[in-house]
C-alpha cells in the first residue's frame, strides 16, 4: 500500500482550523473538490430528504443543516442541485456523519466531476468509481446463470451516461487504469468489473485486511471494499463467505438497500431462508419509502422476496408479489420491456411449480414473444425462455414438444455464449434429463459428462453447480445398475455441498438423499436409513415441517421402510407426506397423487384392499387431469391399480387397465 503523505500549505491548515472552530450540533460541513484537488465553488450541496442545502464558498466548503433526528455515525445521501456535476467519491453519494464536537474529523470531503469532462478519464479515482458503480448496478443471479453481455452493456451504458460519457470511453478508462493500478482495492474492483473473480477476491481480501486495521478512519471505504468482496465471493458460489461480508457491510451501513438485498439473496442461496426474509422485506420497505411503490427497483425487491417465498414452498405468499412486480414493470417500463418478460417468467415458474400448466404456458409464450422482438431469436435471454417452456412440456410428459425447444436453446447458448459457458451446461443438463427420463441413456450420458466438464472448468471443481452435474451423472449410472461408477460421484457431490454450502444446507440434504437412494437400490438398507433421516432433519429445520421437499424426504424414508416390510413405521410417514402436499401444493397436485398412490400401495401390500382402492382412483383422476391421459405417471398408477384388482379377483377390469398402461408406455418409448 502506498504511504499516505499529507503536505498542507498554511492556507489549507487555516481552512481546517476554520471548519473545526465552527463545529455545531446538527451541522454537516462538506468540502467539495474536483479531480485535480481544486475546490468547487458556487455549487449547491444538500442531503436527500429533510435538511437544508447550501452553496460552496471559494474554499469549496458548504454548511448543511441536517434533519433533527440525524446523529453522528449515521449515513446520509448527498445530492447536488446542478445537473452539470456527478459524484466520483463517494460514487454512491453516501457519507458518514462525523462527530459534532471540535475534532479534526468533523467534516467530509467529496469529489465531483463535470458531466462530459474527458479529462476525468485520466484519473484513477474516476476509473475506480466507474467500475464500482457498474458492479453495484448489476443484480445478482441465482444458481449458475450468469449476467449476459447484453445486460452488462446496458449497465455500462447507464453508468457512462450518468457521467456524460460513452460506454466505450468508460470501458477504456477502467481497462487502462487496471493496467496501472497499485492499490489492491482499485485492482480488485476492476477485476470484479472484468468478472475475474479469483483475482478480485485476492485483491479485495488484501484490501479488506489493510483497511480493517484503519477501520475508524476509513469506515466509508471499509463499507465499499467489504461489499465488493462479498459480491466477488457470491460470484464464485461461495455463499456462506459472501453472507459474512454482506453482514459486515450491513453492520457498518445498515440502511443501504443494495447491501441488504444482496445479503438477503446470499442468505437464500446459503439455505438460510428464515434469516433471509427480514432482510429482503426490509430492502423492499426501503425501496418503497425512498423510491415509491411503483418504481422499477421496488419491483426488483418484490421479485427477490417472492423468490424466497417460492423456495420455501410459500406459493400463496409469493404469487401476489410476483403479480405486483409484473404490474409495476408493465406500467413503468412498458408491456414489451425485457424486465416485464422476466416478471412473466417468474410468475410462470411459480405456476409450473404448482403444476398449474394452463396458467403458466401463456405467460411463457408472451415472455418469449417479447424477448424475440427485443433481443432476437438467437439471444441468450430467449434461450432461457425457450428452456423454461420446454421444461413445462417435459413436466407434462410432452417430450416431442419439449425436445426441439431444449435443442434450440442449447444451440443459441453455444453460439452466443460459447460451448464452455455455465449457462450452456444448464442446457446440456436439460436435454440430457429429457433423454434420461425416456430411458435413452446412450444419448443422455455424453451430455451429462460434457455439462460436468464445462462446470468444472468454468466454475471450479468445488462449486455447488459442479455437484449438481455429478449427481445427474451418478443418477444415470444408478438407473443402469452401474453402481461402482455412480458411488464416487455421489460421494464427491455430497463432499462439495458440505464444504461449500454447509452441513445443514437443503442442497446437502439433496446429496444425502441421493446417496441414500443409491444404497437402497443395492439393498444396503442399514447404510441408507441414517442418510434419509439426516436429509429429513435438515429439510425440517431449513425449509420447515410443511415444505414440499420435507414431504419428499418423508416419502423416501417411508419407501425404505416399505421395502423392508416395516409397514407400521412407513404408514405415518406416508400419511404425513400426503397431508403436507395437500396443504402446500393442493389437493389436485401431481405430487399429491404420488402420495395417494404410495399410501394405496402400502395398504395393498397389507391386504387392506378396501382402503387402497379409493386412493388409487383419486390418484389416477388427479394424474390424468393435471398431467394428461398419456403421461408416464398415469401408467404407473394404472399398473399399481392393476395389481390391486387382481388381488380382488377382478380380472376383467385389470386386463382393461393393464392394456391402457401398456399403450401409454409404448407411446412414451416412441417419444
Amino acid at each position: 500500500m502506498r504511504p499516505l503523505i499529507r503536505s498542507f500549505s498554511l492556507a489549507c491548515l487555516a481552512a481546517l482550523v476554520a471548519i473545526t472552530a465552527q463545529a455545531e450540533t446538527g451541522i454537516l460541513w462538506v468540502k467539495v473538490l474536483n479531480l485535480k484537488n481544486t475546490p468547487v465553488h458556487k455549487v449547491s450541496v444538500g442531503t436527500e430528504g429533510p435538511g437544508s442545502s447550501a452553496f460552496t464558498d471559494d474554499r469549496g466548503l458548504a454548511r448543511i443543516r441536517l434533519a433533527p433526528q440525524t446523529r453522528p455515525g449515521t449515513w446520509v445521501t448527498l445530492e447536488v442541485s446542478s445537473g452539470n456535476y456527478a459524484f466520483v467519491s463517494p460514487w454512491n453519494r453516501n457519507v458518514l456523519i462525523p462527530p459534532f464536537e471540535n475534532e479534526s474529523e468533523n467534516f467530509v470531503t467529496v469529489y465531483l466531476t463535470a458531466r462530459g469532462d474527458r479529462e476525468a478519464l485520466e484519473s484513477g479515482k474516476f476509473a475506480v468509481a466507474l467500475a464500482a458503480k457498474f458492479n453495484a448496478t448489476l443484480a445478482p443471479k441465482l444458481k449458475d446463470e450468469r449476467t449476459t453481455e447484453e445486460e452488462r452493456k446496458a449497465a455500462l451504458a447507464e453508468v457512462a451516461r450518468s457521467f456524460g460519457l460513452t460506454p466505450e470511453e468508460a470501458d477504456r478508462a477502467i481497462s487502462e487504469w487496471g493496467k496501472k493500478a497499485v492499490d489492491p482495492y482499485d485492482k480488485g474492483v476492476i477485476a470484479l468489473y472484468q468478472q475475474n473473480y479469483p483475482e478480485a477476491t485476492e485483491q479485495l481480501s488484501s484490501s479488506y485486511e489493510m483497511r480493517k486495521s484503519a477501520f475508524e478512519k476509513a469506515l466509508a471505504e471499509m463499507v465499499e471494499v467489504t461489499f465488493s468482496l462479498g459480491q466477488s465471493l457470491y460470484g464464485q458460489g461461495r455463499y456462506r463467505e459472501a453472507v459474512e461480508k454482506f453482514q459486515a457491510a450491513n453492520a457498518l451501513r445498515n440502511d443501504d438497500a443494495d447491501i441488504i438485498n444482496y445479503l438477503g439473496i446470499a442468505l437464500t442461496q446459503a439455505g438460510h431462508y428464515n434469516e433471509a426474509e427480514p432482510y429482503l422485506s426490509r430492502a423492499l420497505a426501503i425501496c418503497e419509502k425512498s423510491l415509491g411503490a411503483d418504481h422499477p427497483n421496488t419491483a426488483t425487491s418484490l421479485n427477490s422476496l417472492a423468490l424466497l417465498y417460492e423456495s420455501q414452498g410459500k406459493y400463496a405468499e409469493a404469487e401476489p408479489l410476483f403479480k405486483r412486480a409484473l404490474v409495476i414493470r408493465e406500467k413503468s417500463l412498458g408491456a414489451d420491456h425485457p424486465h416485464t418478460a422476466t416478471s412473466l417468467n417468474n410468475l410462470a415458474l411459480l405456476y409450473a411449480s404448482q403444476s398449474k400448466y394452463a396458467e403458466a404456458e401463456p405467460l411463457y409464450k408472451r415472455a418469449l414473444t417479447i424477448l424475440e422482438k427485443i433481443h432476437g431469436a438467437d439471444h441468450p435471454s430467449t434461450a432461457t425462455n425457450l428452456a423454461n417452456l420446454a421444461a413445462l412440456y417435459y413436466s407434462q410428459g410432452k417430450y416431442a414438444e419439449a425436445e426441439p425447444l431444449f435443442r434450440h436453446a442449447l444451440a443459441i447458448r453455444e453460439k452466443a455464449l460459447g460451448a464452455e459457458h455455465p449457462s450452456t451446461a444448464t442446457n446440456l443438463d436439460n436435454l440430457a434429463a429429457l433423454y434420461d427420463s425416456q430411458g435413452k441413456y446412450a444419448e443422455a450420458e455424453p451430455l451429462y459428462k460434457r455439462a460436468l466438464a464445462v462446470r468444472e472448468k468454468a466454475l471450479g471443481a468445488d462449486h455447488p453447480s459442479t455437484a449438481t452435474s455429478l449427481d445427474n451423472l451418478a443418477e444415470l449410472y444408478r438407473s443402469q445398475g452401474r453402481y461402482a461408477e455412480a458411488e464416487p460421484l455421489v460421494k464427491r457431490a455430497l463432499a462439495i455441498r458440505e464444504k461449500s454450502l454447509g452441513a445443514d444446507h437443503p442442497s446437502t440434504a439433496t446429496s444425502l438423499n441421493n446417496l441414500a437412494g443409491f444404497y437402497e437400490s443395492q439393498g444396503k438398507y442399514a447404510e441408507a436409513e441414517p442418510l434419509f433421516k439426516r436429509a429429513l432433519a435438515i429439510r425440517e429445520k431449513a425449509l420447515g415441517v410443511d415444505h414440499p421437499d420435507t414431504a419428499t424426504s418423508l416419502n423416501n424414508l417411508a419407501g425404505l421402510h416399505f421395502s423392508q416390510g416395516r409397514y407400521a413405521e412407513a404408514e405415518p410417514l406416508v400419511k404425513r407426506a400426503l397431508a403436507i402436499r395437500e396443504k402446500s401444493l393442493g389437493a389436485d397436485h401431481p405430487s399429491t397423487a404420488t402420495s395417494l398412490n404410495n399410501l394405496a400401495e402400502l395398504y395393498r401390500s397389507q391386504g387392506r384392499y378396501a382402503e387402497a382402492e379409493p386412493l388409487f382412483k383419486r390418484a389416477l383422476a388427479i394424474a390424468e387431469e393435471t398431467l394428461g391421459a398419456e403421461h408416464p405417471n398415469v401408467a404407473t398408477v394404472l399398473e399399481n391399480y392393476v395389481k390391486l384388482l387382481r388381488k380382488m379377483n377382478r380380472e376383467a377390469e385389470a386386463i382393461k387397465l393393464e392394456s391402457r398402461a401398456k399403450e401409454i408406455r409404448a407411446k412414451t418409448d416412441k417419444k
